[in-house]
Formats: structure tokens, C-alpha cells, sequence
């Protein structure tokens, strides 16, 4: 009796997953579904044989459209998950708390930190993946081209500084974790999390190093006991992989440089979590 109510809970911990790839599924499929008929009132003829396919294969191809399907798909989960998180998680009798009372400046500088050495790691974490299996790079370099992040537009770095975040934290350090912490030891369910969001991201590049990201979001949320954190975290962390300049990404074959870039990026996600974790116990000493 207590192994199936262990397997029910883990099962309700995987819902707020399957629920965002269903949306997921949904709106790119219906949004293909939707511009293809719309074409079709003006041009009937696009519905037929090599034109629906070369029509289909235009669509997904078109960097801006999917850039917007993604957009679209993460304020619908963003709506969902934030409604569930709220009726589910959120104190109905709690008091609106103050910005001081969620985070000072100790934790934000620890984020700013972390977020510099995560970034660097991700991209050591990336070029060992890629090392083990090209294949799997190639697939990655594919899906960045597709959703335009060669050419930054609009939709896009809202998309990925703004509306990612606040949707996909809402989904794995919100609603997932919330359940995963009642159901199994409190590292346990940070890693069950971060698997979860590595598993989303749909390609073993940016599933490994989704997984690190997602262990430090997670690490934020627990620790800061916000998910506000958590999405500043995110915020953080895209902006600067979106907008950071080509210069400060070393491209050379010196071992010796790039072990000490790593170790740099250990360095520096160290000192952020140390300020983070002084921060959070001078917020509790002023709170009491």
C-alpha cells in the first residue's frame, strides 16, 4: 500500500511535465495547422500533394513563425501553471511581502556570480557532449538556426529573456518541485526536477547542461524559498546567452587557458553561492 501511494505521488509530480508538453505539442501543431489553412483560403491549390509539403516544410523553416509558436506556447503555460501554482502553493492569507523581504543585495550579487560560472560551465558541459557524439551538436546547431538565434528578432529575446522563464520555472522549480519535495528526500526531488527539464528541452546537448541549470534553479528556489529567485535566476542566465558579445567566449585550443577559464567559472559560481547563502541568513536575521 505505501509503494503505490509512493508511485501515485511521483505520478502526480510528472503532470505538470506532461501537461506542458501537451500544450507544447498542441499549439506547434496547431499553429502549423491554422497558417495552413489560412493559406489556403487565398490559394486552395496549397493543400495538394507536393504543395502541402513544400508549404509545411516552408513553415518550419520560418525561424519568426516558429520563434512566435514558442512564444505563444510558453505565456498559454505560463497562464496554466501559474494559476495552478497559485490555487495550489500560494497562502491565500499571506501578507504581500516587500522586494527586501525576498531578496537584498548579498543574494543578488550571489546570483549575479553564479549565473557568470554556470554560464561558463554550460559551455564546457556542451563541448564535452559534443566531443562524445558530434551528432548530437549538429542536432543542437540545427535548433538554435530554426528558432532564429542567429538573427536575435523581437519575439525572440522576449521569448527567451521574459516569457521562458517565467514559464518554465512556473513548471519545474514551481509546481514539479513543490510536489517532488512532499513526495521524496529534498535532493532527491531537486534532481528529479532538473531531469524533468533537461528531458523538455527535446536534444542531449541542451538536456546535459539544462540539468546542471536546472540543479542551480532549483538550489535558488529551495534555498531563497521564492520562485521569484528562481525566474530572476533564469532571466539572468538567458539574457546573457542571448545578448553576451562573441569576445568574451574563448574559441582557441590552448588546454591551458581553457582549464583556467573553467576554473575561473568554478571560482565564481562558489563565491555566488556563498553570497547567496549569507544573504538568505541576513534576510532571516532581519525577519526575526
Amino acid at each position: 500500500m505505501k509503494l503505490l501511494k509512493t508511485i501515485a505521488r511521483i505520478l502526480v509530480c510528472l503532470l505538470p511535465f506532461l501537461l506542458a508538453l501537451t500544450l507544447q505539442f498542441l499549439i506547434s501543431f496547431g499553429g502549423i495547422f491554422a497558417r495552413i489553412m489560412l493559406a489556403a483560403l487565398k490559394d486552395p491549390g496549397l493543400l495538394k500533394g507536393e504543395e502541402l509539403y513544400s508549404t509545411i516544410y516552408a513553415l518550419a523553416s520560418d525561424s519568426q513563425f516558429l520563434a512566435g509558436l514558442s512564444a505563444l506556447y510558453a505565456v498559454v503555460a505560463a497562464l496554466i501553471l501559474g494559476f495552478w501554482y497559485w490555487k495550489r502553493f500560494v497562502p491565500k492569507k499571506r501578507p504581500r511581502r516587500k522586494i527586501s523581504s525576498i531578496i537584498n543585495p548579498s543574494m543578488f550579487f550571489g546570483l549575479v556570480f553564479l549565473m557568470l560560472g554556470m554560464q561558463y560551465i554550460a559551455t564546457y558541459i556542451i563541448m564535452i557532449t559534443a566531443a562524445v557524439n558530434p551528432s548530437w551538436y549538429d542536432i543542437y546547431e540545427e535548433l538554435l538556426k530554426s528558432i532564429g538565434f542567429g538573427d536575435v528578432t523581437l519575439i525572440l529575446a522576449l521569448y527567451s529573456v521574459l516569457i521562458a522563464p517565467i514559464s518554465e520555472e512556473l513548471i519545474f522549480r514551481g509546481v514539479t518541485l513543490k510536489y517532488a519535495v512532499k513526495s521524496m528526500p529534498l535532493a532527491a526531488a531537486n534532481i528529479f526536477q532538473a531531469a524533468l527539464f533537461g528531458i523538455f528541452h527535446g536534444n542531449v546537448v541542451q538536456g546535459v547542461y539544462a540539468f546542471a541549470v536546472g540543479l542551480f534553479c532549483g538550489y535558488v528556489c529551495l534555498k531563497g524559498g521564492s520562485i521569484y529567485l528562481s525566474i530572476l535566476f533564469h532571466m539572468m542566465f538567458n539574457l546573457w546567452g542571448t545578448f553576451s558579445p562573441s569576445f568574451l567566449t574563448y574559441t582557441g585550443n590552448s588546454v591551458f587557458i581553457h582549464l583556467g577559464i573553467f576554473a575561473g567559472a568554478v571560482c565564481a559560481a562558489a563565491l555566488g553561492v556563498y553570497l547567496y547563502q549569507r544573504g538568505v541568513k541576513c534576510r532571516k536575521k532581519k525577519a526575526t
